[in-house]
């Protein structure tokens, strides 16, 4: 991804109202009791039939086996599909099965003739212990499907097991403490869709924590002053028009658009490049499978509106949107070009981001944060400046004279990087974990 494709992410987080920006263009923009017999119980009419995610399991002469109320299937075989790499230590007669999809950690250990598992090294009771039947070996089946980050269904009718992901949002989710304050730092997408929840335990369960939330901008106060405000910042009143502040590549790209559009050539003339790039995004995202209203702050901030959170920001709409009217022509003009791009991609430049997001990809992340230094103006105001002045509000929350618990949602290229919050806390001598 380059630059200009990561500059539409960031773009996200200044949380415009897009159908009220896009007016303004239009107007002038998932106990299973099933299972054949291992102690020679009658088999039922329909042969037991798992299905993960759809497609079959053929465990071909190895059929699960019910011992004691409780299903045991060939280990090995479904583990591999459901994406874990299998060890067998004939020794001690331990099978260790360790995921190899990123939004699940689980390390699961069990032994032949033992009830207790462990995940991720925790202790658990096993309704049956693993067997060694017909020289494989043979484990509970619902507790490694639970544990492993699925749902499991069965149809009594057909005798069927469904066995569906429940892909679980990693996101980038911190923790800082100073005492008895603790500040938990998410790493936001401001624009989401369904598929991105739910979330893991560890992000709600942190919330669930909090006294308060704390955000970069409250979008639940109503501000009706708002689209005025912002029309008028980034309306040219020198005389001159979008025409002159631009090349005339761009500008003839995006009178092309325009018509497109059904829109006239001229309708965007008034204003500065960066307010045309927020219509055109805007205008984009009527098309878009991702949302605002379903982004990491929103639902966070909905859920401490009904949980009566006191909800805090860390900037304003005011100052984010004089960030956007205190760039120079030339970084203007490059997110004009890249709203205008935006319209000619195959595919929407979210999909990597939400992937991205869903997965914890911290890698991903901290590389689009060195890409935007690319452009130090850019890189300065968009990133550094307002990091510092974020992490000394939450240096705030750390040292408050009253414990309290603060859970904090910002953009989360803010989160990484050399100038990232992270790091800001770390040199101010906080210890940060990821969690």
């Amino acid at each position: 991804m380059n630059a200009a494709d990561a500059s539409i992410f960031i773009k996200g987080e200044l949380h415009p109202s897009m159908k009220k920006l896009a007016a303004i263009l239009i107007s002038l923009v998932m106990a299973v009791s099933f299972a054949t017999s291992a102690a020679g119980a009658a088999a039922p009419a329909n042969p037991l039939q798992i299905y993960v995610d759809g497609e079959l399991v053929h465990f071909g002469e190895d059929k699960p086996v019910k011992v004691n109320g409780t299903t045991l299937v060939p280990v090995r075989m479904l583990l591999e599909k459901l994406h874990f790499e299998i060890d067998w230590n004939q020794e001690s007669q331990v099978v260790t099965a360790t995921s190899t999809d990123p939004r699940n950690v689980a390390v699961i250990s069990l032994q032949i003739g033992h009830d207790t598992a462990y995940v991720n090294s925790k202790p658990m009771k096993l309704l049956a212990a693993p067997q060694k039947i017909n020289q494989k070996s043979y484990v509970p089946l619902r507790f490694i499907v639970e544990e492993s980050g699925y749902e499991i269904e069965w149809d009594e009718k057909r005798n069927q097991i469904s066995i569906d992901t429940v892909i679980e949002s990693r996101g980038f989710l911190w923790k800082a403490e100073n005492g008895d304050n603790v500040v938990y730092l998410l790493g936001s997408i401001h624009v989401a869709n369904e598929a991105m929840y739910p979330l893991r335990d560890e992000i709600t369960e942190a919330f669930s924590e909090a006294d308060y939330l704390a955000v970069e901008v409250d979008v639940t106060v109503e501000n009706p002053d708002l689209g005025a405000y912002i029309e008028d910042l980034g309306t040219y009143k020198d005389g001159t028009t979008l025409r002159n502040h631009v090349s005339p590549e761009v500008y003839a790209y995006l009178g092309e658009l325009l018509t497109e559009l059904e829109v006239p050539t001229g309708a965007l003339d008034p204003y500065e490049p960066w307010y045309a790039s927020m219509i055109l995004d805007s205008v984009a995202s009527e098309d878009s499978e991702y949302d605002a209203e379903l982004g990491i702050d929103n639902y966070f901030m909905n859920e401490a509106l009904e949980s009566k959170i006191p909800i805090m920001e860390l900037e304003s709409y005011e100052s984010q949107f004089k960030m956007f009217d205190s760039f120079s022509d030339a970084v203007q003009e490059q997110l004009l070009a890249g709203s205008i791009y935006s319209f000619y991609q195959e595919e929407d430049s979210t999909d990597d981001l939400f992937e991205m997001w869903v997965n914890g990809d911290v890698e991903q992340l901290t590389q689009m944060a060195v890409d935007t230094k690319a452009d130090a103006e850019y890189y300065k105001a968009m990133l550094l400046d307002r990091n510092v002045l974020m992490a000394d509000k939450i240096k705030g929350f750390l040292t408050g004279s009253q414990p309290a618990t603060y859970f904090v949602v910002v953009g989360a290229l803010h989160m990484v990087g050399e100038d990232g919050l992270v790091a800001l806390l770390e040199e101010m001598g906080y210890t940060v974990t990821r969690l």
